[in-house]
């Protein structure tokens, strides 16, 4: 089997020589690396999600102008994404938590 890697070395200002990084060879032949991945992008996704919400309904209550019916939305969108970053902050260190406890191996957690 041919295995091709790319060789790369940096020369620094004053003669210093940075070698090869470590080979990045990332192994998605087996399911829960895959699974590992897609969890990954949806955490980052759905923190990011929350905080637009927030940012979001910070906007609409400085923009209400005392309507109360505005302001309540403007509420109820903060009460909610604050509600949201809290359940995924809390189910990232419960999974967290559960790798340690539950080494991983034979039925380990994929992170």
């Amino acid at each position: 089997m041919i295995h091709n890697t790319i060789k790369i070395a940096l020369t620094l200002p004053g003669g210093n020589t940075v070698g090869n990084p470590p080979n990045f060879d990332p192994k998605l032949t087996d399911l829960a690396s895959i699974i590992s991945g897609f969890l990954n992008i949806a955490l980052y996704l759905a923190i990011f999600m929350a905080f637009y919400w927030l940012v979001w309904g910070s906007f609409q209550y400085i923009l209400a102008q005392g309507k109360k019916e505005d302001l309540a939305k403007a509420r109820s969108r903060i009460t909610w994404a604050l509600i949201g970053l809290a359940v995924i902050f809390s189910a990232f260190f419960i999974a967290k938590f559960a790798a340690q406890v539950l080494p991983p191996g034979n039925g380990g957690l994929p992170f």
